[in-house]
């Protein structure tokens, strides 16, 4: 599943807030609104991780791991 890195080095991945200058260095990141610190590349992982998981699959069902869209059952169509 490709997702965009855009902003994901920058967004905090536990408030969701956006901020520039949260990369202390290349190794640290420091949310400036939350407060939240931790590695800069796990922070950016978790942020993909997450939008990962909002993804929808091209036929318009849930993310991979649940049921996907599939054929009536005839019995539950039978009207009684």
């Amino acid at each position: 599943m490709k997702i965009n890195p855009a902003y994901t080095s920058q967004r905090c991945s536990a408030c969701g807030i956006v901020d520039r200058q949260a990369r202390e260095s290349q190794a640290a990141f420091r949310c400036r609104s939350c407060g939240y610190a931790g590695n800069a590349d796990v922070n950016a992982a978790r942020n993909i991780a997450h939008a990962a998981g909002h993804a929808v699959s091209a036929r318009g069902g849930p993310p991979l791991g649940e049921p996907t869209n599939r054929e009536p059952q005839r019995d539950l169509l039978l009207v009684r």
